[in-house]
């Protein structure tokens, strides 16, 4: 007897299942798109426990009549195919028919359906695979389905889910990016009986992303428009200004269906080229419209990514459009109050240099005051040295006298001898620490390792007496998206203890009253959503831990001088004393970067060929 055999279906489906369903986000995205291709014109979402316990999607799409009912629960069961060559022509947002099953083999499901103009509504049950008996029922003409506790009958899978908020994220990440491109649909969510979400039809589609993402963002971005025949390109392009530290405020679309691809994705970059610095994106959304023909969208089981006949006319089409966006525009940043050190470099050396404290103990203080300052310029004259300038800089007057023709001096026993003594560091390219070593010498960058110095110290703080906190004058209100409102509210405790004083304020916005003094500087809008986008990794959200540490590296990022910024001895001294107070986790960045590299003199010999 052979050892193949047939599966059995309760088995195909679960199998399924794990292709389709991951979450209770999946099947929100399975029954929106059924709703959409049913013709519905508002659809309402209600979720307990983020998901986890109930998920109930009711439309007013054409419904179902009594036949239909059992047979949407079989597999591979569809409307939207009739033969093979409908897969080359695909309008609506489903077709495989696969989702129902999927979630009849792992959750308890209700689905009552009207079909419009029928007398009355026809229910059915599944539960773990089981199909029940179609029964006639009274509901509105429309669709309701009822997922009720998720992956029950696999503990396996149960158990890799988060938390409420966690999963309630997600799911708003689903509903923002199939709401976006269908602006003429009423869609209404609720979770745990309280509203999350009121977005009515629209045609003004700006009006529908400030919905989503809040005026201030909607009212900043640049139209961009491009494509030839009936290959089209519209949307929006935010400005660099308002970049972001990942890219989950990219929303492509394709013919109304949310999609990622590698050609659009490397046109972005490429229209945004020198315009952002490293580890920054942009914040886009863009709308395709092209014949159904030309893409390929049964690429993989979720649907979101797709395979373009022509990706290279598609690429030239959408970096033309954000080009034309981009050079239409006025880019020049702000101006923003500068100094000659940031001062959030100031508090760190004051805590470092402070009398009666041994280095790594000083805490963070307010920056210098101009006279202090001044003080401060004269000491380093006195010591012949330019303020404010690093070793490499020389004062005027030796500047001089190196312009002026002079007789070679007699050889002396000391060749040092009426010199100053030659500095154990200096900066180059106002970016890196060079430093001599009993075997030769090391090279620091000084981010790298002012945001180890940082992190360090913001951790500690918040596990004492909390951040030092600078109270903004007017309280800084920053609306955010759905998904960025539910990571927050499970934050604020973390965000105050670093310094960030914060408080929900209203629908999906936050009022910022304080940020850590070391960060007076720092815009802080664009300072709330990088924290967020920080904070969006499942990982993070499972562990309060987790998140503080998160959070305090984010902030180390911000404040810790940059490459380009030029520093002053002293402030190289107070760097490299916290460095040594730091012993071992001084050798990383707290993103594992190494902070220095030493270069051995036996290395050097063998270079210059003296070996």
């Amino acid at each position: 007897m052979g050892v193949i055999q047939e599966l059995p279906e309760l088995v195909i489906n679960k199998i399924a299942a794990g292709e389709v369903i991951e979450r209770p986000a999946s099947v929100v995205k399975e029954l929106f798109e059924n709703s959409i291709d049913a013709g519905a014109t508002r659809i309402e979402l209600g979720l307990e426990e983020g998901g986890r316990k109930l998920i109930r999607v009711t439309d007013d799409g054409v419904g179902m009549d009594e036949s239909d009912v059992p047979m949407a629960f079989r597999p591979h069961a569809t409307s939207k195919l009739k033969t093979s060559q409908d897969l080359f022509f695909i309008t609506t947002l489903g077709f495989r028919g696969e989702a129902l099953a999927s979630m009849g083999s792992v959750a308890r499901v209700r689905l009552v359906s009207r079909l419009r103009g029928a007398p009355s509504a026809n229910a059915i049950e599944v539960q773990g695979g089981r199909l029940g008996e179609s029964k006639a029922a009274g509901a509105p003409e429309g669709t309701t389905i009822e997922v009720a506790n998720l992956f029950y009958n696999t503990p396996a899978r149960q158990k890799f889910l988060r938390t409420p908020k966690t999963e309630l994220g997600h799911v708003m990440d689903v509903v923002t990016r199939i709401a976006l491109p269908h602006d003429h649909i009423h869609f209404v969510v609720t979770h745990d009986g309280k509203p999350v979400l009121n977005a009515p039809p629209t045609t003004d589609r700006r009006g529908r992303l400030a919905a989503f993402f809040g005026a201030d963002l909607a009212r900043e971005l640049l139209a961009a428009e491009g494509g030839e025949g009936p290959l089209r390109v519209e949307g929006f392009a935010a400005p660099p200004a308002l970049s972001r530290s990942n890219t989950a405020t990219q929303f492509l679309f394709l013919n109304r269906r949310y999609v990622r691809d590698r050609a659009l994705s490397s046109a972005i970059r490429e229209a945004y080229q020198g315009l952002l610095q490293p580890g920054r994106y942009p914040v886009l959304f863009l709308f395709l419209q092209m014949d159904p023909r030309e893409v390929d969208v049964n690429v993989h089981p979720t649907k979101t990514e797709v395979r373009f006949r022509q990706a290279r006319r598609v690429y030239a089409a959408v970096l033309q459009a954000l080009r034309s966006a981009l050079a239409a525009a006025d880019l020049a940043p702000p101006l923003r109050p500068t100094g000659p050190v940031p001062a959030s470099w100031e508090e760190v050396r004051r805590a470092a240099m402070a009398p009666g404290q041994g280095p790594g103990r000083g805490s963070l203080t307010p920056p210098l005051s101009q006279g202090e300052r001044e003080q401060e310029g004269e000491r380093e004259q006195e010591r012949g040295r330019a303020p404010g300038l690093p070793f490499a800089e020389a004062p005027d007057h030796l500047e001089e006298a190196r312009t002026q023709p002079r007789s070679i001096p007699a050889p002396s026993l000391d060749p040092f001898a009426g010199a100053a003594p030659p500095p154990p560091f200096f900066q180059i390219h106002n970016a890196y620490i060079i430093e001599e070593t009993p075997n030769g010498f090391r090279v620091t960058d000084q981010h790298a390792l002012h945001e180890r110095v940082l992190y360090e110290e913001l951790l500690r703080r918040s596990l004492e007496a909390g951040v030092e906190a600078q109270r903004l004058l007017m309280p800084e209100v920053v609306q955010l998206s759905a998904r960025e409102a539910a990571v927050a509210s499970t934050i604020l405790d973390q965000l105050r203890a670093l310094g960030v004083q914060a408080e929900e304020f209203g629908e999906r916005t936050l009022a910022v009253h304080a940020i850590p003094r070391l960060l007076s500087n720092v815009d802080v809008g664009p300072l709330i959503h990088d924290l967020l986008a920080d904070l969006e990794g499942e990982e993070v959200a499972a562990s309060v831990e987790q998140r503080r540490q998160r959070l305090a590296m984010a902030l180390a990022c911000k404040a810790a001088v940059k490459a380009g910024d030029r520093l002053r001895p002293s402030e190289i001294e107070a760097l490299l004393a916290r460095r040594a107070a730091l012993g071992t986790r001084a050798e990383t960045c707290p993103h594992g970067r190494p902070t220095s590299l030493l270069f051995s003199l036996d290395e050097m010999e063998r270079q210059f060929k003296r070996k």
